[in-house]
């Protein structure tokens, strides 16, 4: 008896006959993929990571500075993945490296695996040790309190996903999307919109945007200051790696209500350069929800002269297809979160 068969007997899939045969269709594939396994069985998936890396990095030296190996090691494990693929991946410069079209081929059909690799291991043993989830800059301190409950491993039910544990860290809106498909984050936290088709997501704040100033500054006695006020304000704000589609759609949204800003970028992902930029400059203000400021001793809110304003929606996101995005999906359907699939 086959392993393929005793696990029909053990478990009838979807879709499996009464008596618990696997089903010709699934009894195929997995002949396929033997078939498939034994042509492959040399490939090396180091060799996949450094082709990604040199990808993503656009130079061999700089892919060899983040794999932490020599450049001369790197170049030679790429010229092996070439030579098991029968074909040029790289047009190789003093720029850099390009890919070739059988390069670009390649990537297509490969930058998937990792991902599919990793929902993997984590279907037959769903209870990794460590899930990381990457936070962008700015995200109020309610919505990881939030996220850390109603994901598993952070609140108090976690015991469904036992030997779970949530690990947030920093990371760039811009480079989510990337680690979320590696699988080097498990979940991210980034503003909507989200410009990815790769990712799933579920918005878990939802609030409008006001204008946020100094204690000092000129406006912070209006209650409620008018267009004609904020036209002489620049204002602060992301610059496009914090949060790719926001940092656009915002400026937008308030041109068309009548104030064309003067876009003044900072890294807002430190909130120490965030408040000294308000409190030093005096025709500077801020977009933020009023619960996001509000115990802010420093700063003023104030509503903007609109009944629509713009508004900041933070997701949770994970990589479509995944383990993870069917845990985030349960996971919003319990706590009432708005999910989406892009």
């Amino acid at each position: 008896m086959s392993v393929l068969d005793e696990w029909a007997g053990q478990r009838a899939p979807v879709g499996a006959d009464p008596d618990g045969r696997v089903p010709h269709a699934v009894s195929d594939a997995v002949h396929r993929a033997v078939s498939d396994a034994r042509d492959v069985d040399d490939f090396d998936m180091r060799h996949l990571r450094y082709f990604l890396t040199v990808v993503r990095s656009g130079t061999v030296s700089a892919a060899a500075q983040q794999l932490r190996i020599s450049q001369p090691s790197l170049s030679q494990q790429i010229r092996r993945l070439e030579k098991r693929v029968g074909a040029a991946l790289f047009i190789r410069s003093s720029r850099g490296v390009e890919l070739t079209a059988g390069g670009r081929a390649f990537l297509r059909e490969i930058q998937g695996i990792p991902g599919q690799l990793r929902s993997a291991i984590a279907a037959a043993a769903p209870a990794p040790q460590v899930w990381s989830v990457g936070v962008c800059g700015g995200v109020p301190a309610d919505v990881l309190i939030e996220v850390q409950n109603g994901l598993p491993g952070g609140g108090p039910d976690s015991g469904r996903d036992p030997g779970v544990r949530l690990r947030m860290r920093s990371v760039g809106a811009a480079d989510q999307d990337d680690l979320l498909r590696r699988g080097e984050l498990a979940f991210g936290i980034v503003r909507m919109p989200i410009l990815s088709p790769h990712l799933v997501g579920a918005v878990v704040w939802d609030e409008p945007l006001g204008v946020v100033m100094a204690q000092q500054h000129a406006l912070a006695e209006r209650a409620e200051p008018t267009w004609s006020d904020l036209a002489r304000q620049r204002l602060l704000w992301y610059d496009e790696g914090c949060a790719p589609g926001f940092a656009d759609t915002i400026p937008a949204h308030l041109a068309r209500l009548g104030w064309n800003s003067v876009l003044h970028p900072v890294d807002q992902d430190q909130h120490a350069l965030f408040l000294h930029a308000l409190q030093t400059t005096s025709d500077l203000v801020a977009l933020r929800p009023r619960r996001a400021v509000e115990k802010e001793p420093h700063l003023v809110w104030r509503p903007l002269p609109t009944s629509r304003p713009p508004r900041e929606r933070l997701a949770v996101t994970a990589a479509g297809d995944s383990h993870e995005a069917r845990v985030l999906q349960r996971v919003a359907g319990e706590r009432g979160w708005g999910f989406f699939a892009e």
